[in-house]
């Protein structure tokens, strides 16, 4: 089970089945565009599982550690935060944020907390995000959570039927 976590604005915690509709409706070209699924969407079925899937690995220190992200006033469904952790000590982050959410600085403040959960709880030392070169707005969201561009990744990255340049983004534990 997740746990809860908070800065006031955004709140971080587990998907239910309640949330099953608001995500198959949050759900855009955009985003479908970036996760490699388009023009395919998700279903009510896909994401029930998804949402399993990702329960699962909570309870058995499975691949992922995934988080709902929500508007902490009302607690609606705004998007979700993944972390993958890997044993080199290294995370691999993403993000997304459903269209009424965005420019709103609901990914930028997710991206942070999970962050700070990631490197106290999981004892990573290094995060990671890989984001395509004409994403500005997730370039933008991962600067304002402090990570910092490295370059084009070296090899393309496969999304869907398709291979894609990708830039690292990296924000590192500080030292205590």
């Amino acid at each position: 089970m997740p746990p809860i976590l908070s800065d006031g604005v955004v709140l971080l915690d587990r998907h239910t089945d309640a949330d099953v509709d608001a995500h198959v409706a949050g759900e855009d070209g955009k985003q479908a565009r970036r996760f490699g699924w388009y023009p395919a969407r998700s279903t009510a079925e896909g994401v029930r599982r998804a949402f399993e899937g990702w329960a699962h690995d909570w309870s058995s220190n499975g691949a992922t550690r995934t988080f709902a992200l929500r508007d902490a006033s009302c607690g609606v469904l705004a998007g979700g935060v993944q972390v993958r952790p890997r044993e080199s000590r290294v995370g691999q982050l993403s993000y997304w944020v459903f269209p009424p959410f965005r420019g709103r600085g609901f990914a930028t403040r997710g991206l942070c907390l999970v962050s700070a959960w990631s490197f106290a709880e999981l004892s990573l030392e290094r995060l990671e995000l890989h984001i395509e070169p004409d994403n500005e707005a997730s370039r933008g969201v991962a600067r304002a959570a402090g990570f910092v561009e490295e370059g084009l990744l070296p090899e393309h990255e496969k999304i869907g039927e398709l291979f894609r340049d990708m830039i690292l983004y990296s924000r590192e534990r500080m030292p205590t």
